[in-house]
């Protein structure tokens, strides 16, 4: 088991299962079937869609590592992909967590199999986390966001560049400090 790998996955079922993320978009035509006299009642909606904005970076990028696992041999994992993003899900994303040995009997695997399925669960991810961040890192290029976090950099750079002069010259000056005193002491004696 990677424990940085374990971590990254814990935080990502744990937004996976908030319930802050879920948004609702109501259809049109739903509501006009609820305004019909003979209709049954109830909400009618297109889909559940994903806060993007909610959800961290770190959760973002496991989960579209996850994805990529799960595509066909060219780009993915195929099935073996499949299959881990599946223990993923039971293992990180259930509200209340499942005990180990209930995960084997929903994935049908021995203990044995599943610490080995989780082992490389981690060690995928972990292969594909580094691709993922660099997409993340170009698709985010050239936004607004980036353009500030860029800024933050520079800034930063040269704060801290100011402060290692600063140091320098106050080291400078205590120096020169130590030579005045120890030559009035030499000139007095």
């Amino acid at each position: 088991m990677i424990e940085a790998m374990e971590t990254l996955l814990v935080a990502w079922g744990a937004e996976q299962i908030s319930p802050h993320l879920d948004v609702s978009i109501r259809s049109p035509l739903g509501s006009m079937g609820e305004d019909a006299p003979a209709s049954a009642g109830g909400t009618r909606c297109l889909s559940t869609v994903e806060c993007a904005v909610a959800m961290s970076r770190a959760a973002a990028a496991v989960d579209a590592a996850l994805q990529g696992m799960a595509k066909d041999e060219p780009l993915g994992l195929g099935s073996r992909g499949r299959v881990l993003v599946r223990l993923a899900g039971l293992r990180y994303c259930s509200q209340p967590r499942l005990l180990v040995a209930e995960q084997c009997r929903l994935l049908g695997v021995s203990p044995r199999t599943y610490r080995t399925r989780v082992d490389e669960l981690h060690v995928d991810l972990q292969a594909a986390l580094p691709g993922v961040l660099r997409q993340q890192a170009l698709a985010e290029r050239g936004t607004a966001a980036a353009a500030a976090a860029e800024a933050r950099k520079v800034q930063a750079r040269a704060a801290e560049r100011e402060s290692r002069q600063a140091d320098k010259q106050r080291r400078r000056a205590s120096k020169a400090h130590v030579r005045a005193l120890l030559a009035s002491k030499l000139g007095a004696a």
